[in-house]
């Protein structure tokens, strides 16, 4: 059951986020860089880091999907993970990405990756009992979070470090997504109610917050840094399309981004630096102004 905090009991961290929660929704303008990894693919959820190092996947046309990693000048590096195709997500400082392929792709299940900066490759089992495992996010400690499907086809989140997992489950919620941690060890990610109606959440503790954009039919977080900052998509009740968001010093906003709705924002790094994607291409954004 979804508890409900008294003020005192809630962490700091998450304090802000309770109390923005009826926020109106402002509009953000940055100055945007664009990028095709592979022409005519379609990217995926990434990352950035404070170097601006990106990462990510693009589904290619053969159809393959293939992760990589985009450094400040430029320059675009696609990997396979043991030969085969795989999802990179999150990347941190030290240019470890974290995802997961599929060692078999006919059967569509996947097993958790982490890639160093020099290209080594260290596959992950998962948390006990797990029938496919997803890492989203990793932070500077190292510390990985994502989720794993059971053998009874439930969807559970999970922490790794240092070789253990730590497991978490909310009931009442499916589909439970921890897409990113920071260094205060914040989580935040998404989750389906009983109505299939998509949620963000923050979670700390033991402590769970859902996140809602103000007037959303369906939030999800998909990134955020140590600052508290926050990113992710989100639809308008009424509407079909998904937007871009960006959640800082207490208040929400819609990322314009070339005026192009149907898209997602899906990292912000310490230097308020987002990363996105949406229509066949992917974008980097500096100087970020919200009004």
């Amino acid at each position: 059951m979804q508890r409900s905090f008294c003020i005192a009991l809630v962490p700091a961290a998450l304090l802000a986020i309770v109390i923005a929660a009826n926020a109106q929704v402002g509009k953000t303008t940055c100055t945007f860089t664009s990028f095709k990894v592979l022409q005519g693919s379609q990217p995926g959820v990434g990352g950035i880091n404070d170097s601006d190092w990106v990462s990510g996947s693009a589904q290619t046309g053969q159809p393959m999907t293939v992760g990589f990693v985009r450094k400040p000048s430029g320059t675009i590096t696609t990997f396979l993970i043991n030969g085969q195709p795989n999802l990179a997500n999150k990347i941190n400082n030290y240019g470890t990405i974290v995802g997961s392929y599929f060692p078999n792709p006919g059967s569509g299940n996947q097993q958790a990756y982490k890639r160093y900066g020099n290209g080594a490759v260290v596959t992950l089992k998962g948390p006990s009992g797990a029938r496919l495992t997803i890492p989203y996010g990793i932070n500077n400690a190292g510390k990985i979070v994502g989720s794993y499907v059971t053998t009874t086809s439930v969807q559970k989140g999970f922490t790794y470090l240092n070789g253990a997992y730590t497991t978490f489950y909310h009931s009442g919620w499916s589909l439970l997504e921890p897409q990113a941690i920071n260094r205060q060890g914040v989580i935040v990610g998404s989750y389906d109610d009983s109505s299939s109606k998509t949620h963000g959440f923050a979670y700390s503790n033991g402590q769970w917050v859902t996140v809602n954009v103000p007037g959303a039919s369906h939030t999800a977080i998909v990134g955020i840094n140590d600052w508290g900052s926050m990113v992710g998509w989100y639809v308008p009740k009424g509407s079909s399309t998904s937007r871009g968001f960006l959640y800082k010093n207490g208040k929400f906003s819609t990322v314009e981004y070339a005026g192009k709705p149907g898209f997602s924002v899906d990292g912000i790094n310490n230097l308020g630096h987002i990363y996105g994607d949406g229509s066949g291409s992917s974008f980097i954004g500096k100087a970020c102004h919200s009004y």
